[in-house]
């Protein structure tokens, strides 16, 4: 009798090609499994301060709105159905709650992100998080995930406000698009703002007053400077070609900073001028071409929301010196 031999497994090697290889997840994905964005969210939404908050900015609106609505219908009667009347007064019922947003939610975005990294910090909570498998991207763009989807719950839920506008007309899709644009566009602006200063101070007073002054300083000091070089300046500068041209790329540099004043022109232009991309400057006698301050405005926030983060990103790697 022969000895039976065993049998032994081959041994085989397995490799994946490029098309094997398992794919990378999406964005929506990599957020959504970011363990810091489901805890501040969760921890967001179990307190009465969201709903608290939510309550208010509905209410505040709902309230404006109301009083906007009555002063208008005080000058005219609906019982003669004008269209034209009917179509101004959806126009200002839509521009009062755009403006209106990008007011609160400029003022809403830095509380929920200026005590973000200090909060943790003050707990004596940070060094924990930085022992643990998360990286420093990992836990800005958490906490400024869960500020921002929190704002965008705000910005949704004003929408049937906004559609009294549409009932009464006068409002295109395009003052839609513009207007929902630059509420995301200034609420990450906002919140990767309250976030760096949040990232770069030690203490949460600290960083929310420094986050305030910067909120006070792109509203009131740059709209100020605004209408001083328009009523003080330009009867003095009509005659001189060179100086025309700086003060017009001048006002259109303080417009394409201030969300309220990119909106109001941005809304003049596209009534006015009947374009969403572009005018020619209105002063004197000298027409050239401007961007519509959204433009310009949407590419500049951007870029200093993304080095803000980036930033921010850095300030939290950074090792404690204390």
């Amino acid at each position: 009798m022969t000895e039976a031999t065993p049998i032994t497994p081959e041994k085989t090697s397995v490799r994946l090609s490029a098309h094997d290889e398992a794919p990378r997840p999406s964005l929506l994905r990599r957020a959504i499994d970011n363990p810091v964005i489901i805890k501040e969210l969760r921890g967001l939404m179990r307190g009465r301060r969201a709903f608290l908050l939510l309550t208010g900015y509905i209410a505040v609106i709902s309230i404006f709105i109301g009083l906007v609505y009555i002063s208008l219908q005080a000058q005219s009667s609906f019982t003669q159905s004008d269209p034209q009347f009917r179509q101004g007064v959806g126009k200002a019922i839509f521009g009062a709650v755009v403006l209106l947003e990008l007011l609160l939610v400029s003022f809403i975005a830095p509380a929920l992100t200026s005590g973000a990294i200090t909060a943790e910090r003050e707990r004596q909570t940070f060094d924990l998080l930085r022992t643990t498998l998360i990286s420093a991207r990992s836990l800005v763009f958490g906490k400024l995930g869960a500020a921002l989807v929190y704002l965008l719950l705000l910005i949704f839920a004003a929408l049937p406000i906004q559609s009294l506008a549409f009932l009464l007309g006068g409002v295109g899709l395009a003052e839609l698009l513009i207007s929902g644009l630059l509420l995301v566009v200034t609420a990450l602006f906002f919140s990767a703002l309250g976030l760096f200063f949040s990232s770069f101070l030690r203490r949460t007073l600290a960083s929310t007053v420094t986050s305030y002054g910067a909120i006070v300083v792109s509203y009131i000091a740059l709209g100020l400077a605004f209408f001083l070089v328009i009523f003080l300046n330009l009867p003095y500068v009509t005659n001189n070609q060179t100086a025309e041209i700086a003060l017009a790329l001048a006002l259109w540099a303080m417009i394409s900073t201030n969300p309220m004043l990119t909106a109001i022109i941005s809304e003049v232009i596209l009534i006015e001028d009947q374009s969403i991309f572009y005018t020619t400057s209105m002063l004197g006698s000298i027409n050239f071409p401007l961007p519509s301050p959204w433009i310009p405005f949407t590419i500049l926030y951007l870029a200093v929301t993304a080095l803000m983060i980036l930033l921010s990103i850095y300030f939290v790697n950074r090792p404690d010196r204390s």
